[in-house]
């Protein structure tokens, strides 16, 4: 099954593969948060923890996935005009953007000379980023979409 997604599915299956990325971007902020506060505060003293890494996989596999598949299958989207849930579709893509953004900016461009982090978590954290910025993708073209502009460009 390639291209568009037959109708019938395609709204099930869109929100579906959201919800899934959702899962992904919600393990990335309820493990996130907390390190990021205590980066943000004390980071001279943060010690990577050995386990973290998993629940990174488990979230990058997730977000990527679903991004990935939707992209590839274009699933039918809302196409109703509901300004509110656009809204909200939208602030929620703004906060996981300044989350990642100033994630990034306090590891990589602030901090670097003291991150004391292996290559393989360096490029753990960029997936992560890089996934939460897919996800706000996703969250942007929704709001699009019910704001009923998605594909009128």
């Amino acid at each position: 099954m390639s291209g568009r997604v037959a109708e019938g599915r395609g709204l099930g299956l869109y929100f579906f593969l959201l919800a899934v990325e959702t899962a992904g971007a919600a393990i990335i902020l309820a493990n996130g948060v907390p390190i990021y506060r205590q980066l943000a505060s004390d980071f001279a003293n943060h010690r990577p923890e050995p386990g973290i890494l998993w629940w990174g996989v488990v979230a990058v596999v997730l977000i990527q996935t679903s991004y990935w598949i939707r992209m590839r299958l274009q699933p039918r989207m809302p196409r109703n005009a509901h300004v509110v849930l656009g809204h909200l579709a939208s602030f929620v893509a703004r906060l996981s953007f300044i989350f990642a953004s100033s994630s990034f900016t306090v590891l990589f461009l602030i901090r670097f000379e003291q991150l004391s982090l292996s290559p393989h978590r360096i490029l753990m954290v960029l997936a992560l980023l890089f996934s939460l910025f897919c996800y706000t993708l996703e969250l942007e073209r929704l709001a699009r979409s019910l704001y009923g502009t998605e594909g009128k460009t």
